[in-house]
């Protein structure tokens, strides 16, 4: 679902609930994968309640459903998608067994009806996940500085403490 409405609708839905698992989808090529965000094509956050939440990104554009994961498949001399339980070291390895307090959209500053990502507050830390360039953009606590210029954080959707941008 895209749109400021449909994705706030959704993660209002997500709000309050315990992550318990979060799939990835990721691309391998010769048995090995890039970093954390480069090899990063799709996620899924799993809640109790809830059919797993979808994140996937395009363009400079963030995009939610509920959807199950999809099988992995191979692209023959081009690799291979796994779809597979996030590990460590990666930053979303470590959101199961936490609950998500709030979320507030991070919007393109050059077109801020178009949502590129969101901000997560966690009950131990915030997860800033962003689509810039058809690349993901991962950081704890709050956009990366060299973003900044293009992009920028709404309200928190419940007001939990502190301020989102």
């Amino acid at each position: 679902m895209s749109g400021r409405s449909g994705i706030v609708d959704l993660l209002c839905r997500m709000v309050g609930r315990d992550i318990v698992a979060v799939t990835e989808a990721r691309h391998w090529y010769d048995d090995t994968r890039g970093g954390d965000e480069e090899s990063l094509i799709h996620f899924w956050l799993h809640s109790r309640g809830n059919a797993p939440l979808e994140v996937h990104g395009r363009g400079d554009d963030i995009f939610l459903e509920f959807s199950e994961p999809y099988a992995g498949y191979d692209m023959g001399e081009f690799g291979q998608t796994r779809v597979e339980p996030a590990a460590a070291p990666d930053l979303l390895a470590h959101l199961p067994g936490h609950r998500l307090l709030d979320a507030a959209l991070i919007y393109n500053k050059m077109a801020v009806a178009s949502v590129s990502g969101i901000l997560l507050r966690f009950d131990h830390d915030d997860l800033a996940i962003a689509s810039v360039g058809d690349e993901w953009v991962l950081r704890r606590k709050t956009i990366a500085p060299e973003f900044a210029p293009y992009l920028t954080t709404g309200d928190w959707l419940r007001q939990s403490p502190g301020t989102a941008g």
